[in-house]
């Protein structure tokens, strides 16, 4: 590396941060965008998050945060997707009795805290 290219290198840096700090919540957008974009996959907020690891431009600590925060909403979603299913499969093959009313009634309070947490994972990333 020669003085000419290390003098140059702080000045592109600072540039790249610069516009990195300006359009900061463009990046959190795009990782929305790119979330929705994957809906159909079978594995969305993992194939979104591959895509965010190999995303090789610059990023600062608090917009990774806030991208990591709206990937683990994501998932928190998939989550309560995933114990709604259950639950509904539960209910249509055992039906509703004194005996599964309890289960049922738990398995939607966990839903329900599932969806509260991506909310609150939602509102931190928007901070």
């Amino acid at each position: 590396m020669t003085s000419t290219t290390t003098a140059r290198r702080p000045a592109e840096v600072d540039n790249l941060l610069d516009h990195t700090e300006q359009h900061g919540t463009d990046w959190v957008d795009d990782v929305r965008d790119a979330l929705a974009f994957n809906e159909q996959a079978q594995h969305p907020t993992v194939i979104t998050l591959r895509d965010i690891l190999l995303d090789d431009r610059p990023r600062t600590p608090e917009q990774a945060l806030a991208a990591a925060l709206v990937v683990l909403a994501a998932h928190t979603r998939e989550l309560s997707a995933l114990t709604r299913r259950h639950t509904d499969d539960y209910r249509e093959e055992h039906g509703v009795s004194r005996s599964t009313r309890g289960l049922l009634t738990g398995m939607g309070s966990i839903r329900k805290l599932l969806d509260d947490h991506a909310t609150s994972l939602d509102d931190r990333a928007g901070q």
